[in-house]
């Protein structure tokens, strides 16, 4: 049997769509992937095949990118075809009319919610395109045989389309955190003299990235070593006005940005860190979509400082591996920050308490499992054992 993971947005060895979903897939299967060519020299494993896409951008790109994603689709003939994004969701009618595979819709995320925060759309404009993406991301939907959600709220919003859902949570696979402890060591040493402090993934305003420089020129005050690592920050007019921010506040030599690292060495950032960040602001985007940093920095025993919104407080209330705050107040953020920094014990107890967690709850090796039970019930044959 063979399944097409199919994206035109994400990068090919997305996280995800890659290093979960591919490669737990190509355990009882054969999987091919169809996705974007940013250049990279990729290594793929031999279950798994790469058929690239050109990377298009614009309105009039990203629709020849569904033509053409549909067009390897039809050339592969797959028995499953996962698709990955809200651009491809389009794409199911011709995909179900075109081919015999069973469509199955993967949301990442909250969608429509996420045209709230939109800059590119005026401010009046948001609630009504909002609306008009929910109607035409479910009116599409109904061509699927499976939707796939990374959240119970999400998976709870498809219920009007009468396709099957299931939720199928982005936790962290376990294998990626074993990491090397003399490198480890050799990581933290850079460090020696600084008290580095990190978030790591995509960011933005709504995300909290100039919230946490206001909150760094606060800490910064108390605590002159801080180091405030920014994993992720590429975008180059994000990163100048980054820059801008810190300079006015005085603290561009407490922040070290790192625009991007191999998800396979992203543990190394995080375990040579003292605290993991998720100022994230309180939008209703945010208020459902879990963030997987959050698992990933327990899996890595560090403490959390996180927002307190819904889809955060839901796990940290199952565990003592972070504080919650008001993210709209980066005053709040930067008391946590040095309180826990005055408090090595505590926070030592509570990255063993996330470790734990993750550890035995909250991994991808137990979501995999749930991975193959939505592909059995489509028709997969897997191994009993395995489902």
């Amino acid at each position: 049997m063979r399944a097409a993971l199919v994206t035109t947005r994400h990068a090919a060895q997305d996280d995800r769509i890659y290093y979960k979903q591919a490669l737990s897939l190509a355990k009882r299967m054969e999987v091919v992937m169809i996705a974007p060519d940013d250049g990279e020299l990729l290594s793929w494993p031999p279950p798994v095949r790469y058929r690239p896409l050109p990377r298009r951008r614009g309105l009039l790109g990203r629709s020849l990118s569904l033509v053409e994603a549909v067009r390897e689709v039809r050339r592969e003939q797959p028995d499953f075809c996962h698709v990955h994004d809200l651009d491809l969701v389009a794409a199911i009618p011709f995909l179900r009319l075109l081919t015999r595979a069973k469509i199955i819709y993967d949301s990442h995320e909250a969608y429509p919610e996420q045209f709230l925060t939109r800059e590119v759309i005026p401010r009046l404009l948001r609630p009504s395109v909002a609306r008009a993406v929910d109607f035409l991301e479910k009116h599409f939907v109904r061509c699927a045989h499976q939707v796939v959600t990374a959240d119970k709220p999400t998976e709870r919003s498809f219920a009007v389309t009468g396709v099957r859902a299931n939720t199928v949570f982005n936790y962290p696979p376990l294998e990626i955190f074993e990491t090397n402890e003399t490198e480890v060591k050799a990581v933290k040493a850079k460090y020696a003299d600084r008290v580095p402090i990190i978030y790591q993934g995509t960011m933005s305003a709504d995300r909290g990235l100039f919230h946490m420089i206001d909150a760094l020129s606060l800490i910064a005050k108390s605590e002159p070593a801080i180091l405030l690592r920014l994993i992720g920050l590429d975008k180059p007019a994000l990163k100048a006005e980054a820059r801008a921010r810190a300079v006015a506040k005085g603290v561009l030599g407490n922040i070290e940005i790192v625009e991007w690292v191999p998800h396979t060495q992203l543990a190394y950032h995080m375990k040579s860190s003292l605290i993991g960040l998720i100022p994230l602001q309180p939008t209703e985007k945010y208020k459902r979509n879990i963030p997987i940093k959050l698992f990933e920095y327990m899996a890595c025993g560090l403490p959390v400082v996180a927002a307190d919104v819904p889809s955060i407080a839901h796990f940290l209330s199952q565990t003592e591996a972070g504080v919650l705050y008001d993210s709209t107040r980066p005053e709040e953020l930067a008391r946590n920050v040095l309180e826990l920094l005055a408090d090595p014990e505590r926070c030592g107890r509570m990255g063993q308490s996330g470790l734990a967690a993750v550890r035995d709850r909250w991994n991808w090796e137990r979501m995999e499992r749930e991975l193959y039970r939505v592909y059995a019930v489509l028709g997969a044959c897997l191994d009993e054992g395995t489902v």
